[in-house]
């Protein structure tokens, strides 16, 4: 089955950029611009989503909200988040893993270092949900 990796970005050539990365490395993409989607979306297809790439900074609702919120989920809280963000200072990668962020990322990024890095991400997604099923 293929993977598929939820982008989150307001920023549409980002969405785009990233999602061409990925697919180019075999995932299916999901693509949305805004954090209320985001969180709507990881609640319908938690069973699939293998990896959530989270921007920080966007309108309305941030990243860092979006994270608490799919974090704080029973239904989602296994799902993977990487913050995929320009944000670099200190404050703001202790800020997401204090929410619930899995890695941080910076851009701009190496290509091969986000497929690693996603691959990495769904290899413990699998094995997370594999043991959810064992332990219930």
């Amino acid at each position: 089955m293929t993977k598929l990796i939820l982008i989150v970005d307001d920023e549409q050539i980002n969405r785009e950029m990233i999602g061409s990365v990925l697919e180019n490395a075999g995932y299916n993409v999901f693509k949305t611009g805004d954090a209320r989607t985001a969180i709507s979306t990881a609640m319908v297809y938690k069973e699939k989503i293998c990896v959530i790439l989270m921007d920080l900074v966007m309108p309305d609702n941030d990243g860092f909200l979006a994270i608490t919120t799919i974090k704080s989920h029973r239904l989602t809280k296994l799902i993977p988040i990487m913050a995929l963000t320009g944000s670099n200072d200190k404050k703001s990668v202790i800020k997401a893993m204090n929410a619930g962020a899995d890695d941080y990322l910076t851009k701009p990024f190496d290509p091969d270092e986000l497929i690693s890095r996603v691959h990495v991400l769904c290899k413990i997604s699998d094995f997370v949900k594999r043991w959810d099923v064992i332990a219930k």
